[in-house]
């Protein structure tokens, strides 16, 4: 099938259905814990893994207001139902960064398409996930409770934490080209299909 030869309509209805259906995919391979994705109980970050996918050939736009609407479907997946409104660390801020970073890094020509480069860049960029993610507990900690009381929350993330971290940044990295290279394949041929009209 040439996509070059579609209706322009029929052709962004396409992509917008790839879009959505590897998203709700990553949404749902994100709670789930299959053999060979996880190791003790820790999956890799996908949203942040399509989120890095989406922003490499975007626009710095386009790629914030994917971080802001993933974080946003994510506190939706994962804000409990007894918390109260600002007692949660939102998701927003964490993928709004790594959108803008894996967006910069491509600008600034740090990213391209190889296999370690787009590795190491879900490596780094789900650990400054989590790195935003915890300075928002600790934040919070710091407000609700005293500094002393913050100084061991950030004790208890470190010793507790870190592994976990380390663990979602790893599998990250290595699940990141499976993800990345049929995407990117796949908006090539669009943004290909749509410059020739």
């Amino acid at each position: 099938m040439n996509i070059a030869n579609l209706h322009p309509l029929v052709r962004n209805g396409l992509h917008i259905s790839v879009v959505i259906a590897s998203v709700g995919l990553c949404l749902l391979l994100l709670p789930s814990r299959l053999p060979g994705m996880e190791i003790l109980g820790i999956g890799p970050s996908w949203l942040v893994m399509w989120t890095i996918a989406w922003s490499v050939r975007r626009s710095l736009w386009h790629a914030a207001t994917a971080g802001i609407v993933l974080g946003l479907i994510q506190d939706g997946m994962t804000f409990p139902a007894s918390a109260t409104l600002g007692t949660v660390p939102t998701h927003v801020l964490s993928l709004t960064t790594v959108s803008v970073l894996a967006f910069w890094l491509h600008k600034r020509r740090y990213l391209d398409d190889t296999i370690f480069s787009v590795s190491i860049a879900a490596f780094m960029l789900t650990l400054v996930s989590e790195f935003v993610t915890g300075l928002q507990y600790l934040l919070e900690t710091a407000i609700q409770q005293s500094p002393v009381a913050s100084l061991d929350s950030l004790n208890h993330v470190w010793t507790n934490q870190s592994p976990v971290i380390l663990i979602a940044a790893v599998l990250s990295g290595l699940w990141m080209p499976i993800l990345y290279y049929p995407l990117n394949f796949w908006w090539q041929k669009i943004f290909a299909a749509s410059k020739l009209i």
